[in-house]
């Protein structure tokens, strides 16, 4: 009992401690899209309108569903809750490692302390905590396939199996990428069997593995049939080759541990043939991501590959100074993934890097935050929150809102008469698709062309529209 209460204190300070990069880059201006939809979609669904109804997808289900608990709970605060949830994850992780390291791997306490350091102080690591809680549980269910898959093949035993199939049901229900994910495992899963277990029952061992992943998503595709909503909360990107080649260089940045580690055991096929599916997986993943692509930025399709530097590490040889190449090759992969972010990353990734640096970079929720403090005492507004997300974080409760659901809101929608007090719109003047439903529903309120309403706030992104009952036809 008191050692799970030392590692259950443990993890709390290391997940504080995890806050501190989190508050660092949001101090200076940056708040991922990710954590904005997550943290709107939490204070809509526990602090919302009553008769709200979403229309978009509610995939991934894990991180949302963790995410809505903490704001039940919570009541609501100022602090983005999904940061908390991912610094809490960051700091499972970091412990899980150490203790990993330490117990399984019979390292000393001080290697293992410095190899997992330079671990969660990888440039990538710290973007991925910023970004959210589904990529960070994508790195927790990878961590969890790739230790499994290589102790299939060392020990072949029922919970090594078990690890391999929670790890990709974790990825499946965290992120979109880990559909793909568990798409591309399934030659790695052949290739690091255990000969035995593909001459006994090879399709009973791809179902042991697949079982809870198919269970899941095929549930998931008859929830969002029944309530007639998409699968994924995107839309496929239109495929662009560069994604595939700076991937790959991302990935390459994030596996000198695990292909250092192979080269040394190349000539014992059980460690080398586990470990070249690991690899082989992340490539899969890379490609289909390019065929099927879900996630443009190529830092965050590499980041399942943090996983497989503390895999790979367990596996080094056994010497007296094997700490100091390894500590050498994760400072290498640190200086490689932070030249990554830069030359590879994607526009959120590199205003990651921005921030990180001390740069301030432009925030979505303050700039939101003024026409938040306008309408905060206002009722009856009808604004598009499932579009704007940064609103509904910057008021930080959505009870005055008319949403979708309502029959007011669905009702100008089609066309009808407007209902409510007012009528908040955002105006983007490059984009090219208007993304606001009420807008593509009532034009006129772009150029304040409609004698029905009255402009009382204009910023010259945001528009607020009081509702003109006399021009009202």
């Amino acid at each position: 009992m008191r050692a799970l209460v030392w590692k259950v204190s443990i993890w709390l300070l290391v997940s504080a401690a995890m806050l501190v990069p989190i508050a660092w880059v949001e101090a200076n201006g940056f708040l991922s899209s990710a954590t904005i939809q997550m943290w709107a979609k939490a204070i809509v669904m526990t602090d919302g309108p009553a008769a709200f109804r979403a229309t978009d997808a509610f995939y991934p289900p894990l991180p949302f569903s963790v995410a809505l608990v903490m704001q039940s709970l919570s009541g609501g605060t100022g602090i983005p809750l999904p940061h908390v949830l991912s610094a809490a994850l960051g700091g499972l992780l970091a412990v899980a490692w150490y203790y990993n390291l330490l117990n399984r791997a019979a390292y000393d306490r001080l290697s293992a302390v410095l190899v997992v350091l330079l671990l969660v102080l990888n440039p990538i690591f710290l973007r991925c905590l910023s970004e959210g809680p589904s990529i960070m549980f994508l790195i927790l269910g990878s961590w969890l396939y790739f230790r499994g898959l290589v102790n299939i093949r060392l020990f072949g035993t029922a919970p090594d199996m078990m690890k391999v199939a929670l790890g990709l049901l974790v990825a499946t229900m965290s992120h979109e990428l880990g559909v793909l994910f568990a798409l591309a495992s399934l030659p790695a899963l052949v290739l690091a069997a255990r000969p035995s277990l593909l001459v006994v029952s090879p399709t009973g061992y791809l179902v042991s593995m697949f079982f809870p992943v198919a269970a899941a998503v095929l549930s998931l595709f008859f929830v969002s049939a029944v309530l007639k909503t998409n699968f994924f909360a995107v839309q496929l990107l239109s495929p662009d080759s560069s994604w595939a080649g700076a991937t790959f260089l991302a990935l390459l940045c994030l596996l000198p541990v695990p292909l250092m580690v192979i080269f040394r055991l190349f000539v014992q096929p059980r460690f080398s043939m586990p470990l070249g599916g690991v690899i082989l997986t992340l490539v899969g993943m890379a490609l289909l991501n390019r065929v099927y692509p879900v996630e443009p930025d190529p830092i965050l399709v590499a980041a399942p590959a943090l996983g497989a530097a503390p895999v790979a590490a367990r596996w080094w040889t056994r010497t007296s100074l094997r700490s100091t190449p390894l500590a050498a090759l994760t400072l290498l992969s640190a200086l490689l993934g932070f030249w990554a972010l830069g030359a590879l990353g994607g526009q959120e990734s590199r205003a990651w890097l921005q921030a990180a640096t001390g740069r301030p970079v432009p925030n979505p929720v303050a700039e939101a935050a003024q026409v938040a403090a306008f309408l905060r005492d206002q009722d009856g507004v009808l604004a598009d929150v499932e579009r704007h997300p940064d609103l509904v974080a910057a008021m930080g409760n959505a009870r005055n809102f008319i949403a979708a659901g309502d029959p007011a809101y669905d009702r100008v929608l089609f066309g009808g008469r407007p209902a409510g007090n007012f009528v908040v719109i955002e105006v983007e003047e490059n984009a090219p698709v208007v993304r606001d439903r009420l807008l593509r529903a009532l034009p006129g309120l772009k150029n304040n062309n409609d004698s029905r309403f009255e402009l009382v706030y204009d910023s010259g992104g945001w528009m607020v529209y009081r509702l003109n009952r006399a021009g009202d036809t």
